[in-house]
C-alpha cells in the first residue's frame, strides 16, 4: 500500500451520562446510587475519588463497577459522577499501520471543556492516554503538535472523550499505508 495522508473529522465530540447521587465508599471500585442509563463499559469515571482514566468495568442496578479503587479516606456520599462516552475519530485500516501526525481539538462551547486523548492498541486490548484532562478554554482550541509521532497498528483506534456534550470538533492528520 503506498502511503497517503488524510485528515479524519469528528463534529461536536463528546458523549457524557452525569449522576449527581451516587456514593463511593473507601478503596472500593464500586459506585451506587446512581442511574446507569445511557453508561457503557469502557466509559470514562470523572470523580474526585478516582483517578484520571478510571473505566467502567461492569454495570450493575443502580451501579457500576470500575477498574481502580478510589482514593477518598472516608466514605462519600451525594457525589456527581461523570461518565465520559468515547468518539472514535480513526481506525487503522487491516494489514496496514498509521501515524498520527497531528490534531486540533476545537471548543464549540461558551464554557472551559476538558479533553483526554486516547491511543487503543487493538492486539492488547489496552486504551493509554496521550493527552488526559487537558483545559480547553471557550473559543479556543487544544493542538497535538511537535509531540513526537505516535504508530498505530492494524485496527488500532485514536479515541477522544470530552467531559462537555457534543464540545468539540476534531481534525487529525493521519499518514497511512506506513511499513
Amino acid at each position: 500500500m503506498a502511503e497517503a495522508f488524510s485528515n479524519k473529522l469528528a463534529r461536536a465530540a463528546g458523549i457524557v451520562t452525569t449522576s449527581a447521587a451516587g456514593s463511593i465508599g473507601i478503596n472500593t471500585n464500586l459506585v451506587t446510587g446512581i442511574s446507569t442509563v445511557g453508561v457503557a463499559v469502557s466509559d470514562l469515571v470523572v470523580n474526585a475519588n478516582y483517578i484520571s482514566g478510571t473505566r467502567v468495568t461492569a454495570i450493575g442496578a443502580n451501579s457500576t463497577i470500575v477498574d481502580r479503587d478510589s482514593t477518598n479516606s472516608s466514605a462519600a456520599s451525594a457525589q456527581s459522577v461523570k461518565y465520559l462516552g468515547v468518539t472514535t475519530v480513526y481506525t487503522s485500516p487491516a494489514s496496514t499501520k498509521s501515524i498520527l501526525i497531528g490534531g486540533t481539538f476545537a471548543n464549540n462551547t461558551d464554557s472551559q471543556v476538558e479533553l483526554t486523548v486516547e491511543v487503543y492498541d487493538a492486539t492488547e486490548g489496552v486504551g493509554i492516554a496521550i493527552a488526559s484532562k487537558i483545559p480547553v478554554p471557550a473559543g479556543s482550541s487544544f493542538v497535538i503538535s511537535d509531540t513526537g509521532k505516535t504508530v498505530l497498528e492494524t485496527a488500532d483506534e485514536l479515541r477522544v472523550y470530552c467531559d462537555t456534550e457534543n464540545a468539540l470538533d476534531v481534525s487529525v492528520s493521519i499518514l497511512t499505508g506506513v511499513s
